[in-house]
């Protein structure tokens, strides 16, 4: 009886999980295994208005490369990596989206603890870091009060060195988390949108032409003025672009 019981809870609970499936997220699956990218598309553009996901932004992505809007799609790729910095299928099809752009810049190489801090910091995402920053403070004073009403002095000295490790991770964790919030907040990053850009030297279209970059590259605006965007590439080149050529992370 109690197997029976079981059961039936496993299969209400399966049931339940499958019509609380949003209806539109099941067509556009359909649409995408059936090769419809386009109208894939189309429904993810639908879901988004109601809210976003990494999976979704990851998703409406795989659609927008199969149709082959690359720049979008790249955005998107973009989009679902700052929401969840570890998704491993986004930075898979991210990297390989990449391959795909007609811009190939060299990228000035970093410091390697620079580069080291960086990558660290992509492990979790931003609610990941905060809890466990809360999780590891908690601990540290449980760890203090133990150093301080313990009589013990093997367990005092563990507790004391065990919670000033605690203390410093804590730390660790709550600035990462507040990094990639304000990341999220003020992200500086964008995707040429157009299939060719003219970049600038001032923000006029009769200033000098520098360089041309297409669709898909991922570029820093670092200050705008009026109709224009000042912009830097990772190889140190700077310039002005139509601000309506590119969009933000």
């Amino acid at each position: 009886m109690k197997h029976k019981l079981i059961i039936i809870i496993g299969l209400l609970l399966s049931t339940s999980a499958i019509l609380a499936q949003n209806p539109l997220e099941k067509k556009a699956a359909e649409l995408y295994a059936s090769k419809d990218y386009e109208g894939a598309v189309s429904v993810y553009e639908e879901l988004l208005q109601s809210g976003v996901s990494t999976d979704l932004y990851y998703n409406f992505a795989n659609s927008l490369f199969k149709s082959g809007e690359l720049g979008r799609a790249i955005l998107y790729y973009e989009r679902a990596l700052v929401l969840n910095p570890s998704n491993e299928d986004a930075v898979a099809s991210l990297d390989f989206a990449n391959t795909q752009i007609t811009d190939k810049i060299d990228i000035n190489e970093k410091f390697f603890v620079v580069e080291w801090v960086s990558v660290l910091g992509k492990i979790f995402d931003t609610n990941r870091w905060a809890y466990l920053s809360i999780t590891l403070f908690l601990t540290a004073i449980i760890l203090v009060l133990i150093f301080l009403f313990n009589r013990n002095i093997v367990i005092r000295k563990t507790s004391f060195f065990v919670g000033i490790f605690c203390f410093v991770m804590s730390m660790i964790s709550f600035l990462y988390a507040f990094s990639q919030k304000k990341y999220l907040q003020n992200n500086p990053f964008a995707i040429v949108m157009d299939g060719s850009v003219s970049v600038k030297s001032s923000p006029s279209v009769s200033g000098k032409e520098l360089f041309v970059l297409h669709e898909g590259t991922k570029i820093e605006v670092i200050s705008s003025n009026n109709d224009w965007n000042e912009i830097s590439l990772p190889d140190g080149k700077v310039g002005w672009v139509k601000a309506e050529t590119v969009e933000g992370i």
